[in-house]
C-alpha cells in the first residue's frame, strides 16, 4: 500500500498514532486534529511557559514556522505549520466569578496578622537531614543523620554554630539516601560522631533563652531535637507562611458559589453572615488550614517549597545537587530577613509571582522510591507493581 493511500485511510477511519495522544491530537477521543487537518498548537509553547516539553499532548511548531508579527495574545491566533495547515490557538474565555473567588481569597489572606513584622531577634535557623530506619514515608521510618545551627548577627552575616553528622553505629538503617540527604555510611559510622543526645546538648548550649528559630517547618526540627519553647528558646516562626498563597478550595464551585449568590442578591448579605464552612476536621488553628467563618467559599493554602522560594526570589538553586542542612537553615534566614517586613501589597505580588512560576519538581517526586524506601504515596503503588511483574517474571522462567 503506498503511504498517500495509507494516510488517506487514517484520515477516513480517524485513527491512527494522534487518537490516543501520540500524535497533534492529544488524549481526546475521536479523531486526532492532525486527521482533521488543523494541529492545535500550545499556547503555553508560543509564550515560553510549557512545562510538558515533548510530553505536551498539543503541537509545537519549530521556530522558524512561528510567524514573529502574530499576536498571539488574540483569539485568532494563527502559526505557519510546515504542513501548511492552519492552528488556532484559542484564548481562554475570562471567569468574572472565578476572577473574583480568586480576589476574595487574595483579600482574606492580605487582612491576616502578620506576627513576624514585629518579631525581635537573635535570630537562629536549624536544619535536620534524616536517614531511613524502615520503607515506609512516615516520621516513625526516618532517624536523624546530620544537624546544622546557623545564627544570623544582625548585620546581614549569617555564621555556622553547628554542623554534625549523627552516630548511627546502633541503629539499624535500611538506607541513607545519600543522593537526597548528602551523609553517608562512613559519616554516620564514624566513631568520632556524636551521638544524637550529644548533639541535642550542645543545640541546648548554643541556644540562648531569647533565641527565636525560623526555617521551613522548623516545628518538625524542634520535635526531632526534643526542645521545649519557653525554656531552649523564646519563640518559633515557620517561614513558608510568609510565602503561601491563599486560594479557592476548588475554583470551578467557587466561581459557581459566587454566580449562584449574585443571581440571588436579595439574599446575599444573610447568606454571607450565616454560611460556615466545614473544615473537613482540622483545626481552625492548624497553621496551615484558613479560618473561612466568614468567608462566602471555602479557602486553602498552597505551600511553597524552601527550594522553590529561592530560586524564584533569590534566584539561587541551593538544593541542585544533594540537600545541605547547613545552605537550608542559612537561606531560610535570608528569605525571612528580606521580606519580613514587606508591606502587604509586596507579599501579594511575591506570592502571585511563586504561584505563577512553573512547579519546582522535588527531589520525592522524581524518585518515589530510593533503595527500596517509598518518599511518596505514589511509592506505595510503583513497588507493588514492581512486585507483580517480578512474581510474573518468576513464573513465566519457570514454566519455560
Amino acid at each position: 500500500m503506498s503511504a498517500t493511500s495509507s494516510e488517506q485511510g487514517v484520515q477516513a477511519s480517524g485513527r491512527g498514532r494522534g487518537e490516543r495522544g501520540r500524535g497533534f491530537g492529544g488524549r481526546g477521543r475521536g479523531r486526532s486534529f492532525a486527521a482533521r487537518g488543523q494541529p492545535l498548537v500550545c499556547k503555553f509553547y508560543l509564550q515560553n511557559r510549557c512545562g510538558f516539553g515533548n510530553n505536551c499532548r498539543f503541537y509545537h511548531p519549530p521556530s522558524s514556522a512561528i510567524d514573529t508579527n502574530t499576536n498571539y495574545n488574540t483569539n485568532e491566533t494563527v502559526v505557519n505549520v510546515p504542513t501548511n495547515t492552519s492552528a488556532v490557538a484559542k484564548k481562554r474565555q475570562f471567569n468574572v466569578h472565578k476572577f473574583n473567588a480568586i480576589n476574595i481569597s487574595k483579600q482574606a489572606q492580605d487582612a491576616e496578622p502578620r506576627p513576624y513584622k514585629d518579631m525581635e531577634g537573635p535570630f537562629f535557623s536549624m536544619d535536620i537531614e534524616c536517614v531511613a530506619t524502615g520503607y515506609g514515608h512516615s516520621k516513625k521510618h526516618r532517624e536523624p543523620c546530620r544537624v546544622a545551627l546557623v545564627k544570623d548577627s544582625g548585620d546581614g552575616e549569617i555564621s555556622i554554630l553547628l554542623d554534625e553528622c549523627v552516630n548511627l553505629s546502633s541503629m539499624k538503617v535500611v538506607s541513607y539516601m545519600t543522593e537526597l540527604t548528602g551523609t553517608t555510611k562512613d559519616q554516620c559510622l564514624n566513631p568520632e560522631a556524636k551521638t544524637l543526645q550529644e548533639i541535642r546538648s550542645m543545640v541546648r548550649e548554643l541556644l540562648p533563652t531569647n533565641a527565636v528559630l525560623v526555617g521551613h517547618s522548623i516545628e518538625h526540627d524542634i520535635e526531632w531535637l526534643g526542645l521545649e519553647k519557653g525554656a531552649d528558646f523564646r519563640d518559633s516562626f515557620c517561614t513558608s507562611i510568609l510565602f503561601r498563597q491563599r486560594i479557592p478550595k476548588n475554583l470551578n464551585s467557587a466561581g459557581n458559589s459566587l454566580r449562584r449568590l449574585e443571581e440571588d442578591a436579595s439574599e446575599n448579605e444573610q447568606h454571607l453572615k450565616n454560611k460556615e464552612h466545614k473544615s473537613d476536621g482540622k483545626k481552625s488553628s492548624d497553621i496551615d488550614v484558613p479560618d473561612d467563618s466568614k468567608m462566602p467559599i471555602p479557602t486553602r493554602y498552597r505551600i511553597f517549597s524552601l527550594r522553590h522560594c529561592c530560586i524564584n526570589m533569590l534566584d539561587v538553586d541551593m538544593q541542585e545537587a544533594s540537600h545541605d542542612p547547613t545552605l537550608d537553615a542559612k537561606y531560610s534566614l535570608v528569605l525571612f530577613n528580606k521580606y519580613r517586613k514587606s508591606p502587604v501589597p509586596m507579599l501579594r505580588a511575591v506570592r502571585d509571582s511563586l504561584h505563577r512560576a512553573p512547579a519546582t519538581a522535588s527531589f520525592a517526586s522524581t524518585n518515589p522510591v530510593v533503595d527500596g524506601v517509598v518518599l511518596t504515596l505514589i511509592g506505595y503503588k510503583m513497588k507493588a507493581s514492581a512486585r507483580f511483574i517480578w512474581a510474573w517474571w518468576l513464573q513465566c522462567k519457570s514454566s519455560k
